[in-house]
């Protein structure tokens, strides 16, 4: 089973491991350039001393100066880079030497060369150079760029985590307004596509459908006592009334992807379209409308009114194009769907659809019959409605 992470955890142990490769990627470089550059110009250094004293020496020596060559090898030596030079004759015997006053450092590197004279080999130079000075010096911008990388890498790290973190928190409040299952979350992102699996349709599917359109149920809302609402409240209240329901159902519509209608007087209407039919799209619609009816129950139980209110769902294929036939067949769904409010009592849920029978319902809720192709809704499955409760609550705290 593969492991899950929340996105705060996970987008920024992906940047750490990367500025971590990068770092240890790059920390291989400069090794290599810095050893590079400081033997380099350790070898530059003891070339450059070495043809410098060469010449110095050349006439003292074949004067047989020991003086002025002792004073030459020792100006040499002030250079901190040049810890001793030495000159040998041709029997290698030590004529001349100097060297620093201090102890003889680790990492001495000794270079040679011989001195001529006329063509003959007069003697032999020998100096040592001290390469600590020179590996430091390098070795001091590799410490640089170490810190650099590391308040770099720190400092991405903590911003991307402080990002993701807002993130993760909007994913989980997104994710938690759409219906289905309350199991704690880890990842974020595979919890908010589990939860949109069920209100998206398949797009590639579009072709399947008559001129390629949708699938659309009409949703209609009839309020069975709009006229003694009328009698019992004053303009202002009933005002009030009407705008707490709007609420109700603007933020129910919008949690399940629907869109508003004009309805009649006394009525409300919203349509839920995909690109097919599917037991996945009535599914939707009814959890629509049951939320929205048990969330109306509820503002009537605060306002201490009754709402007498029966629920119909009408479906069918509707063709996209022209866009005038698309809203016409719109407008026939809802005067059906209006018809069939008229025919059942309040505080019923009455679906009509001609595609699937009461049987090949029963996977998604419980129904009775009320005429040909015509269902009245009896409950979700128990698992379901503990779930669709959590949502109505939620709603609830939102609307009421």
């Amino acid at each position: 089973m593969q492991r899950q992470y929340a996105t705060k955890v996970k987008l920024p142990s992906i940047i750490a491991l990367a500025l971590l490769l990068f770092g240890v990627l790059s920390w291989v470089i400069i090794e290599f350039q810095t050893s590079k550059l400081s033997n380099q110009r350790i070898v530059e250094k003891s070339q450059a001393t070495l043809s410098q004293l060469s010449e110095l020496i050349r006439t003292p020596l074949f004067s047989s100066d020991i003086i002025a060559v002792q004073f030459t090898l020792r100006n040499a030596t002030k250079d901190k880079a040049v810890y001793s030079a030495s000159l040998y004759d041709v029997e290698n015997t030590l004529i001349a030497q100097s060297s620093q006053a201090q102890t003889a450092p680790a990492g001495l590197e000794t270079f040679k060369r011989n001195i001529l004279l006329e063509d003959s080999l007069a003697g032999t130079l020998v100096i040592a150079i001290n390469s600590q000075p020179i590996y430091a010096a390098y070795s001091r911008v590799f410490f640089f760029w170490a810190l650099l990388w590391l308040l770099f890498s720190a400092v991405c790290t903590y911003a991307c985590y402080r990002l993701t973190d807002k993130v993760s928190r909007r994913l989980r409040s997104l994710t938690n307004r759409l219906p289905g299952s309350s199991d704690p979350m880890i990842d974020e992102i595979l919890a908010l596509e589990t939860r949109l699996q069920p209100l998206l349709s398949n797009s590639r599917e579009l072709d399947s459908l008559p001129n390629g359109g949708y699938y659309c149920s009409v949703v209609t809302a009839t309020i069975k006592n709009r006229l003694s609402l009328g009698q019992q409240l004053n303009h202002e209240n009933l005002e009030l009334l009407f705008e707490h329901i709007d609420l109700c159902v603007e933020r129910t519509i919008e949690l399940y992807g629907g869109q508003r209608l004009e309805g009649s007087k006394g009525g409300i209407c919203f349509y839920i379209r995909s690109t097919q039919c599917s037991k996945q799209h009535i599914l939707v619609c009814l959890m629509a409308m049951y939320s929205l009816q048990q969330l109306l129950e509820r503002l009537s139980a605060k306002l201490g009114i009754e709402l007498a209110i029966n629920w119909t769902l009408c479906s069918d294929n509707i063709s996209a194009l022209p866009t005038f036939r698309y809203h016409e067949s719109i407008s026939m769904l809802k005067e059906t769907s209006l018809s069939l409010s008229n025919r059942i009592d309040k505080g019923i849920i009455a679906l009509s659809i001609a595609e699937y029978d009461i049987d090949q319902l029963s996977s998604i809720a419980r129904f009775s019959k009320l005429e040909e192709h015509c269902f009245e809704f009896q409950g979700f499955p128990e698992q379901r409605q503990l779930l669709l409760e959590k949502q109505i609550s939620h709603l609830a705290s939102i609307c009421l």
